[in-house]
């Protein structure tokens, strides 16, 4: 036989053997978490990245849709203003280019503002060829067919801010180049509109007038606005190699030669002067102002995608090492996994899932049985003494409310408990199931209580109760609630079901045999008033039953009264 000193080392070794194990696979296991967590952060952020670059990349291609819109106007403003085969088939050009950037568009952009857009453009279009056509150009058709181009590129924003929304949502690193990048394609925009400005009055060899001049100060106002808000961003054009000389080269050729042209043109037509440009001359030499623009803003987007696509490249080599690294660490813990699930997790899960039970206070047999370590069974043993007094604590609770709720002499429920109960009634009343109160107050009860004494006048409250409770249906509310005062709540669909009921329970109280202490029979009656509660609080409707109550004890009580609309009225009596 064993003893005690010599079982107790190799238990103790056994503990600490099986503490190691456990310790050992707590520390597998959380490296394992840590690892899946920081291998789905990397997937995340490869997700991201690409996400991102896609995001760029579709709002490039956005901002090139709307710079051909904004191109067209150039080849369509020179055949306004004489139409040759060489022109034409340039129109026809830039059209074509216009038409496939949208056609790109179809299906990754918003349906609704493509459509609007190119409507819109068909209509400039149109106005354009009718321009074009007129042997002799009139102005008013000319400026008609500029405004409907620029109505159109104007349809074509919703499509540019919706972009540009999602992507600053998306990623709030992109905000600041999104908002370079669209005050750049504004610029352009704006540059090309204020060449438009003397294009009427060239094409018709018209003086200037002053809506032209305003025209062009208020853009001349808005670019320059924008170019200090390029200076803002200073920092963004650094992204990318020779963006600084982009910018340097789109600020001499717009500002140092493209402004001074328009300017040139309109100090001509505000003196009446002949014009040293021809339509075709000056818009050729306009565009190439505003080329270096373009440069700019297309290699400013290029270095931003070239940015997202190298992080997408970035992402993806991290997390395809990360993936290597956790599938030889995942390989080398899964037995330790399995057995870490097997003796603890497991029996936890037991643990856990008969906790739940017992907060739902749903049953939960005992003794639970697991198949994980000792040193679990006092868990197990600790949730069957829990589950013991969660029942006892159950118990108590339904008593206790149970005294909340009824009042103790006539196992009826108390005022406040039918007040709660109602209330609920009350809000989900229809047509169908309408909802009715009848009051009743027992006559000369403080009689029978100087007659008799209050103990026979209690059995006479629960002769009445008992009464009510024999005559009511299961879904009704009887409850006392006062001292000789009851009540009784029904849904039903008329009126006249309530008041039958009333006048059941009259009869019932009245044929009540209640005997006094000398075996003599006590006379109990009642008088009962009866209202509707529709469109009412719970105050309003027992006030108004209230007042059918005495409007029966004035009318010499044992009786029945209805309220009417106004107060009680004399429509039943018993």
């Amino acid at each position: 036989m064993i003893s005690d000193s010599e079982y107790l080392p190799p238990r103790r070794f056994w503990i600490g053997r099986r503490l190691w194990i456990s310790a050992a696979c707590a520390v597998l296991l959380f490296t394992t978490v840590t690892g899946l967590l920081l291998a789905h952060a990397f997937f995340q952020t490869f997700l991201s990245a690409r996400h991102d670059a896609a995001g760029v990349e579709r709002f490039r291609q956005v901002l090139e849709t709307a710079n051909d819109i904004s191109a067209e106007r150039a080849p369509s403003n020179i055949v306004m203003g004489g139409e040759t085969a060489l022109l034409r088939s340039r129109l026809q050009a830039a059209r074509a280019r216009t038409d496939r950037a949208l056609a790109r568009e179809a299906g990754i952009v918003p349906a609704k503002p493509l459509q609007e857009t190119a409507t819109l453009l068909g209509r400039a279009r149109a106005l354009v060829d009718q321009a074009a056509a007129q042997p002799v150009p009139r102005r008013e058709a000319i400026q008609q067919a500029i405004e409907a181009q620029f109505a159109a590129y104007d349809g074509y924003r919703a499509v540019i801010t919706a972009e540009a929304a999602l992507l600053m949502r998306t990623d709030s690193g992109l905000a600041a180049p999104v908002q370079f990048a669209l005050i750049l394609c504004t610029l352009r925009d704006d540059g090309g509109r204020l060449g438009s400005v003397v294009v009427p009055a060239l094409i018709t060899h018209e003086a200037v007038s002053e809506r032209d001049i305003s025209a062009r100060d208020r853009l001349a106002g808005r670019m320059a606005i924008q170019w200090e808000l390029l200076d803002l961003g200073a920092n963004l054009t650094d992204r990318g190699s020779g963006l600084f000389a982009l910018r340097a080269n789109a600020e001499a050729a717009f500002f140092g030669d493209g402004q001074p042209l328009v300017a040139r043109v309109i100090e001509e037509g505000t003196h009446a002067e002949r014009y040293t440009e021809s339509i075709e001359t000056f818009n050729d030499r306009y565009v190439r102002t505003l080329a270096p623009l373009e440069i700019w803003r297309n290699s400013f987007l290029d270095g931003l995608l070239s940015h997202y696509r190298q992080r997408e490249r970035h992402a993806c080599e991290l997390l395809w090492v990360v993936s290597a690294v956790m599938l030889a660490v995942v390989g080398l813990i899964a037995g330790m996994v399995l057995l870490v699930h097997m003796r603890v997790l497991r029996p936890l899960l037991q643990a856990s899932e008969a906790v739940v039970g017992l907060v739902h206070d749903r049953p939960v047999t005992l003794p639970f049985r697991h198949h994980g370590g000792r040193e679990l069974q006092p868990l197990f043993e600790a949730l069957a003494i829990l589950r013991d007094k969660l029942q006892e604590r159950a118990v108590q609770t339904r008593h206790l409310k149970h005294l909340a709720e009824t009042d103790e002499l006539t196992q009826l429920l108390n005022r406040r408990a039918l007040e709660t109960l109602a209330e609920p009634l009350m809000e989900a009343e229809t047509p169908e199931k309408q909802v009715f109160l009848i009051l009743l107050d027992i006559d000369h009860f403080k009689a029978i209580n100087d007659r008799y004494g209050h103990g026979e006048g209690d059995r006479v409250l629960v002769a009445v109760a008992g009464a009510l409770r024999a005559q009511i249906r299961p879904g009704d509310l009887a409850a006392r609630v006062g001292g000789e005062e009851f009540a009784v709540l029904v849904r039903t669909r008329h009126l006249i079901d309530a008041l039958s009921l009333a006048h059941r329970l009259h009869q019932a109280v009245g044929d009540l045999d209640v005997r006094n202490a000398d075996a003599g029979r006590i006379a109990v009656t009642a008088s009962f008033g009866l209202a509707a509660g529709k469109g009412l609080t719970w105050r309003q409707f027992m006030a108004k039953a209230d007042v059918a109550l005495y409007a029966a004890k004035r009318a010499g009580r044992n009786t029945v009264r209805v309220a009417g609309a106004d107060g009680a009225g004399p429509e039943h009596a018993a």
